[in-house]
């Protein structure tokens, strides 16, 4: 059964297939039968009709000679005349029935048969019987015997005609079937058989074969339309080779699906997706796109046949979106090399890469969003602000090394003891931050909130911290400030949270503070002393102040060689207010930036002066730079713009920069100051000993002076070592052939001690405090004179 329903379906498909053939060639036969049936139709109606009227006809003079022979016994009443008659005209076996009646109607002979024929198509014709030839007054002619009425059988007419057609049917469908076959047999070669292979070539083409050309050529029609489809063919083969030689060369992959079938795929999408070449064709498309995006573009993750996960970059071209079976075509671009990197910068430039913890940048973020949430809910949170204690006196002892261990241990520990909503985070160096999730309904739920996890995190941070082959203890010191009020900013808490974080050192460390009252009076002068700050330059209250810089001058004594230029600003209600003050608000909110541009404008514009007098000609002046400062992309330019701009000399300009400057981006400070002493401008390096310098960056820095520390200078004459760092600082520039300078030298025996090391020269009270310009141009000029 199965065998015959899969014939049947074979049958179905084969005349599928052939329908055209088919549908011409019952054309054909219709286009000859209809008309030949039709003239057959007509032929025989004609025939029919004819043998009809020659039947009447027959009838017609048969019925006249049988009333003309009848009339003299109808008229005599002899009935044997009558009935010889009538009998003599039964003879013929077509008459069927002959009556005669006479002028009365009354019957006078009837003679029937009964006819061996069973097929009986009667035909009756009636006469008048008529004696003599007189004509009577209504136009007859003779008198009125009777009548006769003659019936006879026209089947055999009718059956002679029948035959005669029968025999012309049979005539005419012999020439419809020669004329059919030969018909079919030029049509067949001459139409079927070149559409059928052209048929076949149609089919070869659609199915990708585009190699095998056509055998023949022919001149007709169907010549020229498979000369048609030959080039067609040719120009397939050469596009898709073209075709598939982009398709191979192009650095992303590209699928053509249909019916949800992968049709074509280039070796690209066959490498992306992993498998062989041509490993892709046939498979469901969603076996390899599980979750197909809606949109025209996406990004999604996928995976590998071994299950390995991979992004890849999606973009569909839909050939009908009116059609789902028209198919489309998919572009997928592997990349996972570049979220990777994207991963990677993320967290470059949102985690500490020490650490693993959101940066300081992450945290702003976080806590904007955690203050707008409280704002939004009427909720509260918390800021925490951590600074491990002493952790300055760990790194410089034991390294950073492990400095950076205990940094890592105090981060798992800050987060083993947080929930997954509340953010911590690295703020910079060894201070961390935390910001409480607004969940607690009231300022004093926050409060406690802030409190117990800060107990915590006291009780973890203080617990002993393996650090390889020692074990070290550290404390914290950690401010709180609560936030929820509409007024809180990010600022505003950062600054809170780090009052109240130096308040908590300020009470003996290890120790944890909230934002109060007090500090907040602190804070508000704080911000009005930021906000006069900001009006300071405008205003004129800033100047620079100017303390001597001098060198051994044989047995002359010393004499001045240039001065360092200090910022100093009067105030018109505090008066003079201290650098210490100042200048940390200037770092802390940026000021810092026209701060130093103020400075560093007016010192070029002093050295151009001194240039154009030969009795200062030779003066250098040394400018502090900041480390906000210095790490501005465009500081070089910027000071060799000022240089340019005021026409000082950049030989006499010197800048003055910390060791904290050198330790945060290394690789970035070295082109600039390289880029600024291939200029001409000097470098001394400020405090140095106090900080994290090594031989390594010094070697690498194109530094001109090593400034020794005041702190060592303090106790060069009591404390041993702090002597033997000063020698040593003096030896290593030498060693490294750099100047070096002595600050803070206050008395006589500071400077002779130093000379003794091998020092010559200082900066200190011991001959001048830092003066304005009009007393420095004086003690210089009474150095001058007086030498």
């Amino acid at each position: 059964m199965l065998k015959r329903l899969q014939r049947l379906r074979d049958l179905q498909g084969r005349l599928a297939r052939r329908g055209l053939t088919i549908g011409i060639v019952l054309g054909i036969l219709v286009g000859l039968l209809v008309p030949a049936g039709i003239g057959g139709w007509m032929l025989s109606r004609l025939r029919t009709q004819q043998v009809a009227v020659d039947a009447a006809s027959q009838l017609d003079e048969r019925a006249a000679l049988l009333a003309s022979a009848l009339a003299v016994p109808a008229w005599n009443f002899d009935r044997n005349g009558l009935d010889r008659i009538a009998s003599a005209a039964m003879l013929d076996d077509r008459v069927i029935r002959i009556e005669v009646r006479d002028a009365q109607w009354l019957p006078l002979l009837e003679l029937t048969r009964q006819p061996g024929d069973q097929v009986l198509r009667l035909a009756t014709a009636r006469r008048e019987l008529r004696f003599n030839a007189k004509t009577d007054p209504a136009g007859h002619s003779g008198e009125l015997a009777g009548w006769v009425e003659l019936t006879v059988n026209t089947a055999a007419a009718q059956q002679q005609v029948q035959n005669e057609l029968r025999s012309l049917g049979l005539v005419l469908l012999m020439q419809l079937g020669l004329s059919t076959l030969l018909l079919l047999w030029t049509f067949r070669a001459r139409v079927l058989q070149p559409l059928s292979a052209l048929t076949r070539f149609s089919d070869q083409l659609a199915s990708g074969n585009l190699e095998r050309a056509l055998p023949w050529q022919r001149s007709d029609e169907i010549g020229q339309l498979a000369s048609q489809m030959e080039r067609m063919r040719s120009d397939l083969r050469d596009l898709f080779a073209q075709q598939r030689a982009i398709l191979d060369n192009v650095d992303v992959g590209i699928v053509f699906e249909q019916d949800g079938v992968v049709r074509l795929a280039n070796p690209q999408a066959d490498q992306v997706f992993g498998r062989p070449r041509g490993g892709l064709i046939g498979l469901q498309l969603r076996e390899l796109l599980p979750d197909l995006p809606d949109t025209r573009e996406a990004e999604i993750e996928l995976r590998l046949p071994d299950g390995h996960p991979f992004w890849a970059h999606l973009r569909v071209c839909r050939l009908d979106q009116q059609s789902a079976g028209a198919g489309s075509i998919w572009v997928i671009e592997d990349i996972s090399e570049r979220k990777a990197t994207e991963r990677e910068i993320h967290q470059l430039a949102y985690y500490d890469p020490l650490t693993r913890l959101p940066n300081r940048r992450l945290l702003l973020d976080r806590l904007r969003d955690a203050l707008a949430t409280a704002t939004a809910d009427g909720r509260h949170g918390a800021l925490l602000f951590i600074d491990l204690d002493n952790f300055k006196n760990l790194n410089d002892t034991l390294g950073h090394e492990v400095g950076d261990r205990l940094l890592r241990q105090v981060a798992g520990r800050l987060s083993a003891c947080l929930r997954r909503e509340d953010t911590v985070a690295r703020f910079g160096g060894d201070e961390f931050a935390v910001v409480l999730d607004p969940i607690a309904r009231s300022a004093a739920d926050a409060v406690a909130m802030a409190q117990v996890v800060g107990d915590k995190m006291m009780a973890a941070l203080g617990q002993p911290y393996p650090l390889g082959d020692v074990v070290r203890t550290s404390t914290p010191s950690i401010g709180v400030v609560p936030f929820g009020s509409t007024s809180d900013t990010v600022d505003g808490l950062l600054r809170k949270a780090d009052l109240a974080m130096y308040n908590a050192k300020a009470a003996g460390r290890n120790a944890l503070r909230f934002f109060d009252a007090p500090m907040q009076a602190a804070l508000i002068d704080r911000s009005t002393l930021e906000d006069d700050l900001r009006r300071a330059i405008d205003l004129g209250q800033l100047s620079l102040h100017y303390q001597p810089q001098v060198v051994d001058h044989d047995a002359q004594g010393t004499r001045i060689t240039g001065a360092e230029a200090l910022l100093r600003w009067q105030h018109p209600q505090r008066g003079w207010v201290s650098p210490a003050t100042f200048i940390p608000l200037a770092e802390q909110s940026g000021l810092i930036l026209s701060l130093g541009a103020w400075v560093l404008r007016t010192a070029c514009a002093q050295l151009a002066r001194w240039s154009r007098d030969p009795a200062t000609a030779e003066l250098d002046l040394s400018v502090n730079v900041s480390a906000i400062q210095f790490r501005r992309p465009d500081f070089a330019s910027g000071v060799l713009d000022e240089l340019a701009r005021s026409g000082a000399k950049p030989k006499r300009l010197k800048l003055e920069l910390t060791e904290s400057v050198l330790v945060d981006d290394f690789d970035d400070i070295v082109p600039k100051m390289v880029a600024l002493r291939s200029a001409g401008v000097r470098f001394s390096l400020d405090d140095f000993g106090t900080g994290y310098s090594s031989l390594a960056y010094l070697k690498r820095l194109p530094l001109d002076q090593l400034k020794i520390d005041r702190l060592f200078v303090d106790h060069l004459l009591k404390d041993d070592d702090d002597a033997a760092i000063a020698r040593t600082i003096i030896a290593l520039a030498d060693s490294l052939g750099l100047g070096v300078l002595a600050e803070g030298v206050e008395q006589e025996s500071q400077r002779v001690r130093l000379a003794d090391m091998g020092c010559r020269a200082y900066q200190g009270y011991l001959f001048s405090r830092p003066l304005p310009l009009p007393a420095f141009m004086n003690l210089l000029e009474q150095t001058v004179t007086n030498p």
